[in-house]
């Protein structure tokens, strides 16, 4: 009996140290996806939801999160116009989110349509400094001629490895991806 009860413990202490931990992955996920344009509650969510064998509801969701019904709530429409979620019904009504099977095309869409303009607005910026700049004589300009290139050059690479990412076909999967890059990372 007293074995029974200290396996119970010790499954329950497991248990929630794996809770523990899925929260603290999820809010590095959602400070991590900040950098991309959204909002931290957008990349907790997505952890959870992406991590979860089953399907999860918005109050489990804010259950497991610690947060607000009214943070999670905007949050996962919003996920599910982007097609990271998907939204489903149980026989109650209760609306269960699940992960979409494939998130390449969601990022490559999203790539496409927001950082490709924030890209071709830097360069069509730059382009347009780098005129000025020519019609000025090298000792009335403020700006250093070497860093103004190298400027434009990781422009152009930022815009290379963005049509790059978007180019490539919706077949390769995420392993694939990750298999190159630790490839690159190697070499």
């Amino acid at each position: 009996m007293k074995n029974q009860i200290s396996r119970k413990e010790d499954k329950k202490s497991t248990s929630q140290a794996e809770i523990d931990k899925l929260r603290a992955l999820s809010e590095s996920v959602g400070d991590f996806i900040r950098y991309w344009g959204f909002r931290r509650i957008h990349g907790q969510i997505w952890t959870q939801v992406f991590l979860s064998k089953t399907s999860l509801s918005g109050a489990e969701l804010t259950q497991r999160l610690g947060v607000s019904k009214a943070l999670v709530s905007p949050a996962l429409a919003e996920l599910e116009d982007y097609g990271l979620i998907l939204m489903t019904e149980d026989g109650k009504k209760t609306k269960r989110y699940s992960a979409a099977p494939d998130v390449i095309p969601v990022i490559k869409k999203i790539l496409k349509e927001r950082e490709t303009k924030i890209i071709e607005e830097a360069k069509d910026q730059f382009e347009a400094l780098s005129k000025i700049h020519q019609k000025r004589s090298p000792q009335d300009s403020i700006l250093e001629e070497d860093r103004l290139q190298e400027l434009g050059q990781m422009i152009t690479l930022a815009q290379f490895a963005l049509n790059f990412i978007i180019g490539q076909s919706d077949e390769d999967s995420l392993a694939c991806w990750t298999q190159e890059a630790l490839k690159a990372q190697e070499e």
